[in-house]
C-alpha cells in the first residue's frame, strides 16, 4: 500500500501547489483522480512517484519513506505514464518499449526481454508497430507504445503477483474511443494482480464505469474521495467543476453518467 500524509507542495519559495493531501492506494484497486485543469493532479503524481521534491508530508510505499528508496528499487515496483515524452532521437517501438528493462540490467538481445517486449506490444495493440520508428507515430500510437513500455517496467512483478504500481497521467487523451476502452480493460485485467493503478483522466463516465475509487482535486486540496456511488452526484461535481452536471443511470451497466446539466 502507498500511503501520502499531510503532503504539501511548494514551488518558487511561495507558490503552494498541493495543500495536505491525504489518501492510500492499495494494491489490485483503480484509484482515478479527476478535476479540473490546474487542479494539482500531474502534480500528485510526479510526488508520489518521486519525481517532485514536497515542502512537507510523507510518501511510504508499504510503511518505507520514499526517500529511503533508491531509483532502481524504485523503479522496479512503479511505472509512469506522464502526459507528454518526447524523444529526440530515432528509435524502432520495440526499443522503447524495451527501456521499461533497465532497471533490470537486461540489454535488448536478451530472449526473455523480447518476449517480454512483444508480449506487452501485443497487449496494447501495437506489435504491427514494432519496428517502426517511434519520431513517426500518431500521439494515439506513441500513447499505446508508452502504456507497453510502462507495462514492460513492471511486467515481472505483474506476473508473479509480488505487487506493483502504475501511474498514468493523461494516457487516453489521444486515443480514438476503441483503444480508450482496451486500455481501460487492460487495467481491470492487471489490477486483479495485486497491481494499484493510479490515473488522472479527465472523461468522468470512463472513470465513473473503470474506477473501484475517485479522488476529486480542487485548488490543489482534496475536494472529495470516496467511491463511485459516494463521489457522483449532481451537487459534488457540478461543485467540483464549477459547471452544472446530471448524473444519469447508464442503461447497459449501471454506472453513473455523467451529462451537462
Amino acid at each position: 500500500m502507498i500511503r501520502v500524509e499531510e503532503l504539501d507542495v511548494i514551488v518558487n519559495k511561495n507558490t503552494r501547489l498541493l495543500s495536505n493531501i491525504d489518501f492510500s492506494l492499495d494494491y489490485s484497486e483503480i484509484v482515478s483522480i479527476v478535476g479540473k485543469n490546474g487542479a494539482g493532479k500531474s502534480t500528485l503524481l510526479r510526488a508520489i512517484c518521486g519525481d517532485l521534491r514536497t515542502a512537507k508530508g510523507v510518501v511510504k510505499y508499504d510503511n518505507t519513506s520514499i526517500r529511503n528508496l533508491d531509483l532502481q528499487s524504485l523503479s522496479r515496483i512503479r511505472a509512469v505514464v506522464s502526459q507528454s515524452i518526447q524523444l529526440q532521437f530515432s528509435f524502432t517501438v520495440a526499443e522503447v518499449v524495451a527501456f521499461g528493462r533497465s532497471p533490470f540490467n537486461n540489454f535488448y538481445n536478451k530472449n526473455s526481454d523480447i518476449k517480454v517486449v512483444h508480449e506487452c506490444l501485443r497487449e496494447v495493440d501495437a506489435y504491427n508497430l514494432r519496428y517502426r520508428d517511434y519520431t513517426t507515430l500518431s500521439g494515439g500510437e506513441k500513447q499505446r507504445v508508452q502504456f507497453a513500455r510502462a507495462l514492460a517496467q513492471v511486467w515481472d512483478a505483474i506476473q508473479s503477483q509480488e505487487g506493483c504500481y502504475l501511474f498514468l497521467d493523461e494516457p487516453l487523451s489521444n486515443l480514438d474511443i476503441s483503444h480508450q476502452h482496451d486500455i481501460m480493460n487492460i487495467l481491470s485485467k492487471i489490477v486483479k494482480k495485486n497491481v494499484g493503478i493510479f490515473i488522472i483522466l479527465h472523461d468522468l463516465n470512463l472513470a465513473a464505469q473503470y474506477s473501484d475509487r475517485i479522488i476529486i482535486l480542487k485548488d490543489g486540496e482534496v475536494f472529495r474521495s470516496g467511491s463511485t456511488e459516494e463521489i457522483f452526484k449532481d451537487s459534488i461535481i457540478s461543485s467540483a467543476f464549477d459547471f452544472q452536471v446530471k448524473i444519469l443511470v447508464h442503461p447497459n451497466n449501471d454506472c453513473p453518467l455523467v451529462v451537462p446539466g
